[in-house]
């Protein structure tokens, strides 16, 4: 895949970090067809779920939260399905957080069987069309309402299936005979695995073959997320264009490894954090860059800490239409610092330019994989010359 095609498919997925607060681009106006299930199952009484359904002109999405305990440890799984008009997935987010290790899958399906998992095609699952996650009923609704089986036929489909809490995806073969209106058979081609499912006019299980059972539905309540629902838009403004290709790829969160370098070019180590989102109905885009992580930030660095590597603050990105270039503002309350930049895309690389107390600055990000890369801080010297002050190498977190 070319780099073109990555950032591309970054663009594609509005999940992410905000995937959970709000159904964007399938709900919008519409939220009020939107309906909430709680499954218990009853297998084992070791898991709950509560489920969001959202049906919409323009799609169909489905979203969850499991609690389960699995060998005695806690499990914690957050998920976004988005599907197109025919009930075809397209977009599928999960988070989980088991046995204090967080850990996250994004998978893209371009309609034709070709499926990206964090930006890179996983070939593995080319012919699949639906996904499976094993830890929740509601993913038997995608091949119910996508099929549209008549009574007494039946079909064999390949799905995409994620483990849990393993968070591995293999293909796999399963298939559905529809019995009467709200009866299907549903059987694990692989493992012979065979269960009888009543289901409701959205495809959801009421009852799955004794492993799981529903025991409360009603409507959705429209979720305004209150001051992050008002800043945090689910994908960029249409009005963006292919400008939007340029930093989209950023979104979501990064681990850093933090090199800052004084004037004799000795450095100072450290990890960070580092946040990214687009706000302001996708117009603009907003980070949060943390230096110490907050895992390692002690109680001494307080809001008027003069370390110069002591971060905590935030840039608003946007794009000037008039001059066909981004521009950002940096702001750092723990300093006081602030700069403003300029600039896009140069061949590989993304380059930003401006001015720190009169002398040019130049910030970078270079190295770029679908899941890691390099930012880089610069200064321009008296001699012509530019100097690094500071590096950051990049690896997707979220």
């Amino acid at each position: 895949m070319n780099r073109r095609e990555f950032i591309a498919a970054g663009l594609s997925s509005p999940l992410l970090r905000n995937a959970f607060m709000e159904f964007s681009s399938v709900t919008s106006h519409q939220q009020r067809n939107g309906r909430e299930i709680v499954w218990r199952r009853i297998k084992d009484n070791l898991s709950f779920e509560r489920a969001r359904i959202v049906k919409a002109a323009t799609g169909a999405g489905i979203s969850g939260t499991v609690l389960a305990a699995q060998g005695g440890l806690p499990l914690h799984v957050k998920y976004l399905i988005e599907c197109d008009p025919g009930w075809q997935t397209r977009r599928v987010h999960v988070e989980q957080s088991f046995g204090g290790v967080y850990g996250w899958i994004r998978l893209e399906h371009d309609g034709n069987g070709r499926w990206l998992r964090n930006g890179v095609e996983e070939k593995v699952l080319g012919g699949c069309i639906d996904v499976d996650l094993g830890i929740t009923p509601s993913t038997n609704a995608l091949p119910i309402n996508r099929l549209r089986l008549s009574i007494g036929s039946s079909s064999e489909i390949d799905t995409a299936w994620i483990r849990f809490p393993e968070l591995t995806v293999a293909p796999a073969r399963q298939s559905y005979r529809h019995l009467s209106e709200h009866e299907y058979e549903y059987r694990s081609i692989a493992s012979g695995f065979t269960a009888a499912l009543a289901v409701d006019d959205d495809g959801l299980p009421i009852d799955y073959g004794g492993v799981w059972s529903r025991i409360g539905e009603g409507p959705a309540a429209r979720e305004t997320g209150g001051f992050t629902g008002a800043l945090i838009s689910p994908g960029p403004s249409k009005e963006l264009g292919e400008a939007a290709e340029t930093l989209g790829w950023l979104v979501g969160g990064w681990s850093a490894e933090v090199r800052d370098f004084d004037a004799n070019g000795r450095a100072r180590t450290g990890v960070g954090e580092w946040w990214f989102s687009w706000v302001l109905e996708g117009r603009a885009m907003q980070d949060v860059w943390i230096v110490p992580a907050r895992a390692q930030r002690s109680k001494g660095h307080g809001p008027l800490s003069s370390e110069a590597n002591n971060r905590y603050g935030s840039t608003v990105r946007w794009f000037d239409h008039a001059e066909r270039r981004w521009k950002i503002v940096w702001i750092n309350p723990v300093s006081g610092k602030t700069n403003t930049l300029a600039g896009g895309r140069q061949g590989d690389r993304i380059v930003l330019e401006g001015e720190e107390d009169g002398h040019p600055l130049r910030w970078t990000f270079d190295e770029i994989q679908p899941d890691s890369c390099v930012w880089r801080g610069e200064s321009h010297g008296g001699d012509g010359s530019w100097r690094l002050d500071a590096e950051f190498r990049l690896k997707r977190i979220a």
